[in-house]
C-alpha cells in the first residue's frame, strides 16, 4: 500500500532535469552529498543507490520519507525567419517525493525497497504579437493576428496556446541483499538485487509545425493527444564491499534496460513507433570514514542515453534547410527516425558528511555530468533543455531522539548554455561563414529544497 500511495502522489504532472532528465541523488541525505550512495548507505533510500548497501543500514528497520521542491528555469532563443523565438518555459516550480524502507533478518540479510522518479519538460507561450506571423514552433505564412485585433497580442491563429512537452516516470524498487562473506580477513561482501517496476506519463501539445515540415510518419500521433501512459519492468544489481572494520567501503551496481511499452498515442513522435525505454547505467562508488565524525564519499556513473532511439537518434540536420535527415535516419516514429541526439553521459560526484553531535550532522558536496547535448542539436532539444552540469549541494540532519530524524538540504545548478546551429536562419543569411555560425540556444539552472523524515528502530 505504501508504493501504491507513492506512486499516486509521484504521478500528477512534474517535470525536471539535474544529470539529463534524473536526479543527482534520492532524499534529502545524499542530495546534501551530492547524490552520492553506491558505497554509502543512506538510510531508508539505500536501495535506490545499490541494493547492496541494504546491510550496511545501522538499524534493523528505517523508513524514509520526503520531498524536493525544485526550481529549473529553461529558456530557449532562435534567430530565424521561420523559427524566431526568445522565450523562457513556465511551470518551473516542482514537488517531489521519495520514500524508502529497510527491513533486516539478522546479520546477514536485508530486504527493502525505494520509489524513485525522473522527468524532463518544457512550457513556451505560444501568443502571437500583433502583425507577427509565427512564433516558435508554428510557422510563418500561416497568417498574422486576425484584423482588428493591432495593438494587443491574441492566440496562435493555427497552433497551440502553448507549445512544449512533460515527461515523468517513477520506478519503484522492492530489493534484496545478503552478506555472503563477514570476516575479519576478507571483510563484509554483499550482493544485492532490485526488481524494477516502471510507469510514465507523456504528453506533446504545440508541434503541429513538425506536421508542415514534414518530420512525421503520423500526423495523428505526433501532439496534441493529452497523457499517454507507458509501463515496464527490468532490474539491477550490485555488489559492496567493506573492509579494514568498515572504515572502507567499495560499491558497484548497474540498472538494466528498462523495457517500457509504447506510446501509442505519440508513435508519430517517438522513433520506433512510440518507443521509449528507460536506459541503463552502471556505477562505482566508494566511501571512507576518515574520523569517528568524518566520512568522504565519491561516486561515479554512465548512463546510456544513446541506447535509446527516441533519445540517442540525432535530431535534423543543423546545416540543410532543404534535407533535414541525416544519412541512414528518417521521419519522427519510424523504426530509425529522428531523435533528441542525446549522448552517453559520465557523471562525478564527491560528498563528505561530518557528525557534530549526537544531534547535528552537516554535509557538502558537488556533482558534475557533461550536457548530453550537443552544438548539433539544440533544435529539438529546445523541448527538453537538459543543459546543466555543476551542482553545489549542502545538507544538514537533526536527530531530536536516536530513533527519528530530520534532513533538509539546498542544491545549486549553475545555469550552461548550449549554442549551436540550425536550418532556419534569418533574412540574408547565404554565405559559408554565415551558414556556419550559431543561431539557436538553450539554457537551464536550477534551484532544489529538499526535506526528509527517518525513522529507525
Amino acid at each position: 500500500m505504501a508504493v501504491v500511495g507513492a506512486v499516486a502522489v509521484f504521478l500528477p504532472g512534474s517535470a525536471f532535469a539535474t544529470n539529463g532528465m534524473w536526479l543527482i541523488g534520492y532524499g534529502a541525505k545524499s542530495r546534501g552529498m551530492g547524490g552520492t550512495g553506491i558505497a554509502f548507505a543512506q538510510g531508508g533510500m539505500a536501495a535506490a543507490f545499490n541494493p547492496a548497501t541494504m546491510t550496511a543500514v545501522k538499524s534493523d528497520i528505517v523508513f524514509s520519507i520526503g520531498a524536493a521542491l525544485f526550481n529549473p528555469p529553461r529558456a530557449a532563443a532562435m534567430d530565424s525567419t521561420q523559427l524566431p523565438t526568445s522565450a523562457k518555459s513556465g511551470a518551473n516550480l516542482f514537488l517531489i517525493p521519495s520514500m524508502g524502507a529497510v527491513v533486516k533478518v539478522g546479520n546477514r540479510l536485508a530486504m527493502g525497497f525505494a520509489v524513485i522518479g525522473a522527468g524532463l519538460g518544457t512550457r513556451y507561450d505560444q501568443t502571437v504579437a500583433p502583425g507577427q506571423t509565427s512564433n516558435f514552433f508554428n510557422f510563418n505564412g500561416w497568417g498574422a493576428c486576425p484584423p482588428g485585433t493591432a495593438g494587443s497580442s491574441c492566440p496562435n491563429p493555427h497552433g497551440h496556446s502553448t507549445v512544449g512537452v512533460n515527461l515523468m516516470q517513477v520506478q519503484m524498487l522492492p530489493s534484496v541483499a545478503y552478506k555472503v562473506i563477514d570476516s575479519p580477513k576478507w571483510g563484509e561482501q554483499t550482493i544485492g538485487v532490485s526488481f524494477v517496476g516502471a510507469v510514465q506519463t507523456f504528453r506533446a501539445f504545440g508541434l503541429q509545425g513538425f506536421k508542415k515540415l514534414g518530420f512525421t510518419t503520423s500526423d495523428q500521433n505526433l501532439t496534441n493527444r493529452g497523457n499517454d501512459w507507458s509501463y515496464g519492468y527490468g532490474f539491477r544489481i550490485g555488489w559492496l564491499g567493506r573492509f579494514f572494520k568498515e572504515r572502507l567501503s567499495v560499491g558497484v551496481t548497474g540498472a538494466s534496460r528498462v523495457y517500457m511499452s509504447k506510446f501509442t498515442k505519440y508513435s508519430g513522435l517517438f522513433a520506433e513507433h512510440g518507443d521509449f525505454d528507460i536506459p541503463p547505467w552502471v556505477g562505482f562508488g566508494i566511501a571512507y570514514q576518515a574520523t569517528p565524525r568524518l566520512v568522504v564519499t565519491a561516486d561515479a556513473q554512465k548512463i546510456f542515453w544513446h541506447s535509446v532511439k527516441a533519445l540517442g537518434n540525432p535530431g535534423p540536420l543543423s546545416t540543410n534547410p532543404v534535407n533535414f535527415f541525416p544519412p541512414g535516419y528518417t521521419k519522427l516514429g519510424a523504426d530509425n527516425g529522428l531523435g533528441f541526439g542525446w549522448q552517453n553521459q559520465k557523471v562525478f560526484k564527491f560528498g563528505v558528511q561530518y557528525r557534530l553531535n549526537e544531534k547535528f550532522t552537516v554535509r557538502g558536496g558537488y556533482d558534475f555530468g557533461a550536457t548530453p547535448i550537443s552544438s548539433t542539436q539544440v533544435l529539438f532539444n529546445m523541448l527538453a533543455p537538459a543543459t546543466v552540469e555543476k551542482h553545489l549541494t549542502l545538507g544538514l540532519t537533526y536527530s531530536p531522539t536516536p530513533s527519528m530524524d530530520l534532513s533538509f538540504n539546498y542544491m545549486h545548478a549553475f545555469a550552461h548554455t548550449v549554442s549551436g546551429k540550425t536550418p532556419f536562419y534569418p533574412p540574408g543569411v547565404n554565405t559559408a561563414a554565415q551558414l556556419t555560425a550559431d543561431n539557436a540556444a538553450i539554457r537551464m539552472k536550477e534551484n532544489g529544497f529538499g526535506f526528509s523524515f527517518s525513522y529507525k528502530m
